[in-house]
C-alpha cells in the first residue's frame, strides 16, 4: 500500500462513514406515507381539539422541526430554553339550566324552552342574537342574521350539513331548521342533554355561530314573523374547567441581512373531531385529509427548504391548534405575533391535499381567493400548480386558519385539493383514502415558487376592495 493509498484510507474513508446523510432536496412520498400514517393513525385517536393527542401530533411535528435544524418559536421552560410547541389556554363553561330561545316581534315576546320547542346542535358560543332573515332554498345568507332555511323534504343530514356550512360562512350569527327525525326522537323521549359550549380562548373572543332546530309547528310560526323580528339565544352558564391546546412553531431564519425581516407563514392545523362514543363500530374521525395531509405538506416543504441554501426571507413553519373549535391556535399566534405584523409578507395556509378534485385539471391545486389577490397568478406564473377554487360557493376562503390573518391585512389564502368528497368529517377519512403520488407530485411543484417566494422582494397584495372584512 502506498502512502497516498493509507492517507485515503485513515483520513477520507473515516470521514465519508461519519459524514452526515444529505438533506433531501426534493419531497419523498415514503415521507408522506410515514408521517400520514403516525398523525392519521388509530394511535392518535382523531387528534381531538385540545386533547393529549393534539399535543402529541405538536411535540411529534416539533421534534421533526428540531431535526431538520429550525430554530425554535414556541414556549420557553423553566430555564428559558425555548422549545417548538405554545401552549394556549382555553375556558370551559356550561350552562347551569336549560337555555331559551326568545323571539320578539314589534311589542309581543315568546319564549321557547328548550328541549320542549326547540334543541340545538352546534354552538360556538353560549349567546347569540340577530334579527330574522327568512332563506328560500337556494337563497342566499345575511352576515350577522338568524336564518329561518326552507328545507326541502326528506332534507338528509349532509344537506342539513351543508346549509349550516353556508350560512356559517356568509357570517351568519345562527341557523334555524326544522328538526329532523333524529332531533324530534330525542326531544319527545325528553332525553335532550343541555347543549355543549366549546371552550374559549382565555381573553379572546369567538366567532358566534349556532345550529338551532325548531318543531314544526313552531318553525312554521317563525317563517310568518315580518323582517325585523329578533331573536336571542343564551341562558345562565358557570365557568368549569381551564385546557389548552397546542401550536407548534419553527422558524428558518432568513440569510440576508435586510431580507430576513421578511416573514412568509406556511401554515396547517393539528386537530380534528376526535373520537365519538355516540357511534356505533368505529368512533375515530382519523382526519387524515383534514387536515394530516397539511400537517405533512408542512413537514415535507420545511424538510426540503431547510436543506438547500437559506432563502433571504425568513420562514415561519406553524402548525395550528384547535382549528376545528374555532381556530384558537392562530388566534393565539395572531394576538402574540413573534414578528411586527406588518413584516409578514403572506401566509400559504395548506389544507386537504390528499385527494385529487375532479374539477381542476389532473395534478393541479387550487388556491382560496385566488380572485382577491395577485399572489396566487404570480406564483402560477412561477411554476406552482395553482388556479381558482372551483367550489366559490363554500366559501373555503374564510373557513380557515388563513382567515385570521386575512382580516388583520396579510395576503393569506389556502392551497387546497379538497373535492367535496363525502369522507369530510366523517369516521371514513383514513389514510387508506389518500393520493400519495398526486400528493407527493403537487407538492414537489409548490417548492420551486415558494422558494422563489422566499427570495425574491415580491410582496403580494389584495386587489381593490377584496380585502377581508368581518
Amino acid at each position: 500500500m502506498n502512502p497516498v493509498q493509507r492517507f485515503a484510507l485513515t483520513v477520507f474513508i473515516p470521514f465519508l462513514i461519519n459524514a452526515p446523510v444529505l438533506a433531501q432536496s426534493s419531497i419523498l412520498e415514503q415521507n408522506v406515507r410515514a408521517q400520514l400514517n403516525f398523525l392519521a393513525s388509530d394511535a392518535m385517536q382523531g387528534r381531538g381539539s385540545g386533547t393529549n393527542y393534539e399535543r402529541i401530533a405538536a411535540e411529534y411535528i416539533g421534534s421533526q422541526f428540531r431535526q431538520f435544524g429550525l430554530e425554535p418559536g414556541g414556549d420557553a421552560d423553566s430555564a428559558g430554553n425555548k422549545g417548538f410547541v405554545q401552549r394556549v389556554s382555553l375556558q370551559s363553561s356550561k350552562f347551569v339550566a336549560a337555555p331559551t330561545l326568545t323571539i320578539t316581534s314589534g311589542v309581543n315576546t315568546q319564549k321557547l324552552e328548550y328541549g320542549r320547542e326547540f334543541l340545538v346542535s352546534f354552538l360556538r358560543s353560549p349567546r347569540l342574537t340577530g334579527e330574522l332573515q327568512v332563506v328560500e332554498p337556494n337563497g342566499t345568507f345575511t352576515k350577522g342574521a338568524v336564518v329561518a332555511y326552507k328545507l326541502p323534504d326528506g332534507a338528509s343530514q349532509d344537506q342539513r350539513r351543508d346549509i349550516a356550512m353556508k350560512a356559517f360562512s356568509a357570517g351568519s350569527a345562527a341557523v334555524v331548521m326544522v328538526e329532523s327525525d333524529a332531533n324530534k326522537r330525542s326531544r319527545e323521549a325528553g332525553d335532550a342533554r343541555l347543549p355543549s359550549i366549546p371552550p374559549q380562548r382565555s381573553g379572546g373572543n369567538s366567532e358566534s355561530f349556532g345550529i338551532i332546530n325548531l318543531r314544526k309547528d313552531v318553525f312554521d310560526a317563525l317563517l310568518a314573523m315580518p323582517s325585523g323580528t329578533k331573536l336571542e339565544f343564551g341562558g345562565a352558564t358557570e365557568s368549569s374547567e381551564t385546557t389548552s391546546t397546542w401550536n407548534v412553531i419553527g422558524v428558518l431564519r432568513g440569510s440576508d441581512q435586510g431580507a430576513a425581516n421578511d416573514v412568509i407563514i406556511l401554515s396547517a392545523h393539528l386537530d380534528h373531531l376526535g373520537v365519538s362514543e355516540s357511534l356505533q363500530g368505529d368512533k375515530i374521525f382519523n382526519g387524515a385529509d383534514d387536515d394530516a395531509s397539511g400537517c405533512v405538506a408542512v413537514l415535507e416543504l420545511a424538510r426540503v427548504l431547510a436543506a438547500g441554501k437559506r432563502p433571504r426571507r425568513t420562514i415561519y413553519f406553524v402548525c395550528f391548534g384547535s382549528e376545528e373549535r374555532g381556530g384558537f391556535g392562530s388566534q393565539q399566534f395572531i394576538a402574540n405575533l413573534p414578528i411586527p405584523l406588518t413584516q409578514i409578507v403572506a401566509n400559504l395556509n395548506l389544507e386537504m391535499l390528499g385527494r385529487p378534485d375532479s374539477k381542476v385539471a389532473p395534478g393541479m391545486l387550487w388556491l382560496t381567493g385566488f380572485e382577491r389577490s395577485d399572489l396566487g397568478p404570480t406564483l402560477a406564473k412561477q411554476g406552482a400548480p395553482l388556479v381558482a377554487d372551483p367550489h366559490p360557493e363554500q366559501n373555503f376562503f374564510r373557513r380557515s386558519d388563513n382567515y385570521n390573518l386575512a382580516l388583520r391585512g396579510v395576503v393569506a389564502q389556502t392551497v387546497s385539493s379538497f373535492g367535496l368528497h363525502t369522507d369530510y368529517h366523517r369516521v371514513t377519512d383514513e389514510v387508506s383514502k389518500i393520493d400519495f403520488p398526486f400528493m407527493t407530485k403537487s407538492l414537489n411543484a409548490m417548492v420551486k415558487p415558494v422558494r422563489w417566494l422566499a427570495n425574491s422582494s415580491y410582496r403580494p397584495a389584495w386587489l381593490p376592495g377584496q380585502a377581508p372584512t368581518r
